[in-house]
């Protein structure tokens, strides 16, 4: 489906019934990574995944836009499907997405479920991600997949769910490279470090202890600076874990959301 919001043009698929769900992906994917732990959610709500701008099948934005135009984007496609409030969910850029629509709209949450994300990339992040996208625009995604496919994954999983890599794969030679780049400057520049302490909503912190992108570090901040929260650390993961693991991490959500 399409909606028309915060001046883009948003593809996203809603399914269930009950509270709303939100999910956000990470650089490069689109909500369709989600569908393994899809059926976890539906559980204990109606789960809404989109394509953020610039990815999937949404509109192919210009340059110039921030992690918190994301959130922005978010809270229009919330209130244009009639609701006010949800459970944010989001990996990686997607749980950046997250943190800044806690920060931006904290009295509109029911919870936040945070996936191998951080809310500061650290020092070097704008030079680090000028960089990345920079490759990206000359050289192509080819070596964008070389460099994260050890990061996303542990050694053994594209051998065992060769599937689950592919769709990766393909999703993200999909995604058109001016956006990817867009997206990676936005990340450099994202630091939503001062609002944490405004997050005031049960939160759920996950992200695999051997993650290189996020590693556990950012998540042990996150940890210390959202007040109710809580972390698990997932033995033997990398960065993508809902996908790596999607029963145990559907697990854990589920249990988070049954709280709520």
């Amino acid at each position: 489906m399409k909606a028309q919001v915060n001046g883009v043009t948003l593809d996203y698929e809603i399914t269930g019934s009950g509270r709303l769900i939100a999910f956000g992906h990470s650089l490069g994917m689109s909500g369709k990574i989600f569908e393994p732990i899809r059926p976890a959610l539906e559980k204990h709500g109606r789960v809404l995944t989109w394509d953020a701008r610039g990815h999937g099948n949404s509109e192919k934005t210009a340059a110039g836009w921030t992690v918190e135009d994301l959130a922005a984007d978010l809270r229009a496609l919330i209130e244009h499907l009639g609701e006010d409030r949800a459970v944010v969910a989001g990996l990686s850029m997607g749980g950046n997405t997250a943190v800044a629509y806690a920060v931006a709209y904290p009295d509109k949450l029911d919870g936040l479920i945070l996936a191998d994300t951080t809310a500061w990339y650290g020092e070097d992040a704008p030079e680090a991600w000028e960089k990345r996208a920079h490759n990206a625009e000359t050289k192509g995604m080819d070596p964008v997949i070389a460099f994260n496919m050890s990061r996303w994954f542990s050694d053994s999983f594209p051998d065992e769910h060769p599937d689950r890599v592919a769709m990766v794969v393909e999703t993200l030679l999909a995604t058109d490279i001016s956006c990817y780049a867009a997206a990676g400057r936005a990340l450099g520049q994202f630091d939503a470090r001062e609002g944490l302490s405004r997050i005031d909503c049960p939160t759920l912190i996950l992200v695999g202890s051997e993650d290189p992108a996020t590693p556990p570090a950012m998540a042990e901040y996150l940890h210390q600076n959202i007040a109710n929260s809580e972390l698990h650390v997932l033995p033997g993961l990398r960065h993508m874990t809902p996908v790596e693991a999607p029963d145990r991490v559907g697990e854990l959500m589920g249990d988070f959301l049954e709280k709520l």
